[in-house]
């Protein structure tokens, strides 16, 4: 299984990239392969907002779609991510964000396996440049604009 952890400090208000990392529907228009993404499904149990989303991923000649159950926590600002649909044998991801001194602290954790030997080979080659390119991406977005924290 693929593992890749990251925590960073970013510039911004900690509700902004809650926010970025929430709105699945607007990842084509910054996430690197994503060419689409909808919400099929949307439910609330106690504080926690659960979302079905469908993404559809192309990569040179590789181009998926899959399915993953998005847990929205904002009272404590995480974010869980869970699939176990083609292609994933196992995808599980966290995101957590708190407030520093220096600005907020946002960790990202990912863990998935390919139920394709041959899928796993091909993301292997282009693993680490890929989920830093995704993290940058997120981050990115985060500082666009007004999401800045006022100094």
């Amino acid at each position: 299984m693929r593992t890749h952890q990251e925590t960073y400090i970013i510039q911004a208000n900690k509700e902004k990239i809650f926010d970025v990392i929430a709105n699945i529907e607007n990842y084509p228009n910054f996430l690197p392969w994503c060419i689409g993404a909808r919400i099929i499904e949307t439910k609330k149990s106690s504080d926690i907002l659960i979302q079905k989303a469908e993404l559809i991923i192309s990569f040179k000649s590789f181009r998926e779609n899959f399915c993953s159950e998005i847990e929205l926590n904002k009272n404590s600002y995480k974010i869980k991510i869970f699939s176990n649909t083609k292609p994933f044998r196992i995808l599980k991801g966290n995101w957590s964000i708190r407030e520093t001194i220096n600005g907020c602290e946002v960790s990202f954790k990912i863990k998935f396996e390919f139920n394709s030997i041959i899928l796993e080979k091909l993301i292997g080659l282009i693993f680490f440049k890929a989920v830093k390119s995704i993290v940058k991406a997120f981050e990115d977005q985060c500082l666009k604009g007004d999401n800045l924290i006022s100094q």
